[in-house]
């Protein structure tokens, strides 16, 4: 189920299918849609905070799924609730959090677990999509890089580079990209995914940002949006269903 949204700062701007603007920020109230419910996996980290944040502000139902330590969930609102997973493998334990979800958003960034195969959602894309299909859920959105290409192109020269870099940057390089390899060779197929190649960190701006179907025309820079903007579009995307089976570029808008 999805509802209008309600009591927003202003919508996103959406890129149609050829690079052009699609709709443009309203006078600070979005007629784009809400989903109910989510599930977030990563809920603890940056980005998953942001999208619980909105979550709040919006009165959207949430299932926040953590590795571990529930605690660092705080304001659990009545009628969400936080679920540790200890293994993206656990298809049981998925599909017990999934219930219930409009929508699945993933938020994991790279920890000192990401060395275990259980934390990694590229080894395990059949155990989630066999766990949302028993609880009922089809949509899926998972965030990436800008520097990714979609899904089905050979990596970018710049992917190509940062996967060969030691440690911590080099092993979300290569993780970012087996995610992309992994939906190219038909990861996801029975679900209703989105890729977000996203310009986000914490010190990004708190702007709407720009969603382009690929580079040729589009509206968007190099420059990030803050965790919370980056949440809202996300949850937005999720019903609004603008990219399904696509890599869109979410960013701040070139000026």
């Amino acid at each position: 189920m999805f509802r209008p949204l309600r009591n927003a700062r202003a919508s996103s701007i959406v890129a149609d299918k050829d690079g052009g603007p699609a709709n443009v920020p309203g006078a600070g109230i979005s007629s784009r849609p809400l989903p109910d419910h989510v599930a977030v996996i990563g809920a603890a980290g940056g980005l998953g905070q942001g999208i619980l944040c909105v979550c709040r502000a919006e009165g959207i139902g949430f299932t926040a799924i953590v590795r571990s330590r529930p605690e660092r969930i705080a304001e659990v609102p009545v009628g969400s609730r936080v679920a540790v997973v200890a293994s993206l493998a656990d298809q049981h334990a998925l599909a017990k959090a999934f219930t219930g979800s409009d929508a699945v958003l993933t938020a994991i960034g790279l920890t000192p677990a990401s060395h275990d195969r259980s934390a990694l959602l590229s080894r395990n894309t059949a155990t989630i999509e066999a766990s949302m299909l028993a609880a009922g859920v089809d949509r899926i959105m998972m965030i990436n890089t800008l520097l990714a290409m979609p899904p089905g192109e050979p990596a970018s020269r710049a992917m190509r580079f940062f996967t060969k870099v030691p440690g911590k940057m080099g092993r979300g390089a290569r993780e970012q990209q087996a995610v992309v390899d992994a939906l190219g060779n038909g990861a996801f197929a029975s679900l209703r995914w989105t890729l977000v190649r996203a310009g986000v960190n914490s010190k990004g701006r708190a702007e709407p940002p720009v969603a382009s179907a690929d580079w040729n025309g589009a509206m968007n820079s190099w420059l990030p949006v803050s965790y919370d903007a980056m949440g809202r579009w996300m949850l937005e995307e999720a019903a609004a269903n603008d990219f399904i089976l696509a890599a869109p570029l979410v960013s701040r808008q070139r000026r």
